[in-house]
């Protein structure tokens, strides 16, 4: 039988628990509702984790107005939502997804440092948990969300498809994650 101390401290554990699961901020993003907002029948194509070193860095989750993605997924209209697992700085992230993009050889030098300087511009630094969403729509370019919240766009498919490969492309970095996120789409 658990004295009463210990029962006092498991209590107070299960409320603190309790309240942070149910706090605002933890139920106010659903990338679900995100997609089906930005792109009509939008569903859940895949999800996934990206682990670097043994780093978790974030989780993903791709959804697609759809039916089936192929080849040539850079025509349909695309959300990626990832939610951060630890905190990083703009600088890096707009960094990482310039050194992405040029490893897979997409645009010409000058197109990829004008999109690295529109990112700059448009990406926060992001603390663990906190969500970033890019949402391409041919022919519109590409809007990005933090946590729901529009906080800017890219114009030009060109981009779109650029950024989308980072995950998409068949040379993409990460193999694993880009199976599981195209899981469904086969």
């Amino acid at each position: 039988m658990a004295t009463r101390p210990a029962f006092a401290v498991w209590l107070r554990t299960a409320c603190f628990l309790a309240a942070v699961a149910t706090a605002p901020g933890a139920l106010a993003f659903d990338a679900g509702q995100l997609a089906s907002q930005e792109i009509p029948a939008a569903h859940l194509v895949g999800h996934g984790s990206f682990t670097r070193l043994g780093f978790h860095l974030y989780d993903a989750e791709l959804f697609s107005g759809a039916d089936r993605l192929n080849a040539n997924w850079g025509t349909h209209p695309l959300v990626l939502d990832l939610r951060y697992a630890r905190s990083f700085k703009s600088r890096t992230l707009v960094q990482r997804s310039l050194i992405e993009m040029t490893k897979l050889q997409v645009a010409t030098d000058a197109e990829r440092q004008r999109w690295a300087d529109e990112l700059a511009r448009i990406l926060p630094d992001v603390s663990a948990g906190q969500h970033l969403t890019g949402v391409f729509r041919p022919g519109d370019g590409t809007r990005f969300f933090s946590d729901g919240k529009l906080i800017g766009q890219i114009a030009g498919d060109a981009f779109g498809r650029a950024f989308f490969a980072i995950w998409l492309d068949p040379r993409t970095s990460a193999p694993d994650l880009r199976a599981e996120l195209i899981s469904d789409a086969r």
